[in-house]
């Protein structure tokens, strides 16, 4: 079985993801950064192709991720925006969490400027979360809110992935 991280932008999938996976030995890959591997930076690929064209090669690396076993895995925040990627994952052996970080605190955390979809401004986090919020809690299968300590929200991921896996 592999665990796939979903979630905002900011709301700590890679990190806690990769804590996660050292804690518990198992492989980490991040799909964005797999993305960049293949492809080149993401926000080229928005500018020069577009959005759709990032979503079918978003679509491609989380069919190529799901086919390893006992993998922690990363995804974008919009890896919820196709419905065919929900079917992917309800597919595979793969048991997702939401990882839901209050808004207020992602706009404190992260740097929008070199995110594509929020170099424009902050305020464009709030439609984006407003927008897949119900599609992040009908992916899941269970939901860590992170808005403690890391230590806190890690031992909640950790607790849930034993039971999982």
């Amino acid at each position: 079985m592999n665990i796939l991280l979903i979630g905002m932008p900011g709301c700590g999938k890679s990190a806690f993801g990769k804590a996660a996976a050292e804690s518990l030995g198992l492989e980490f890959i991040d799909t964005d950064s797999e993305i960049e591997r293949r492809e080149g930076p993401i926000p080229e690929i928005f500018a020069n192709r577009g959005e759709d064209a990032f979503r079918d090669i978003e679509t491609d690396v989380l069919r190529d991720c799901l086919k390893g076993d006992r993998r922690i895995i990363s995804t974008g925040g919009g890896i919820v925006k196709r419905d065919e990627n929900i079917e992917i994952m309800k597919q595979a052996d793969t048991y997702v969490v939401f990882l839901d970080r209050p808004l207020e605190l992602i706009a404190g955390d992260i740097d929008t400027s070199g995110r594509p979809l929020l170099k424009d401004n902050a305020e464009r986090l709030k439609t984006l979360y407003a927008e897949r919020y119900d599609k992040y809690r009908t992916a899941a299968n269970a939901m860590v809110i992170n808005d403690g300590a890391f230590s806190a929200t890690l031992g909640e991921l950790l607790r849930l992935i034993r039971n999982s896996i």
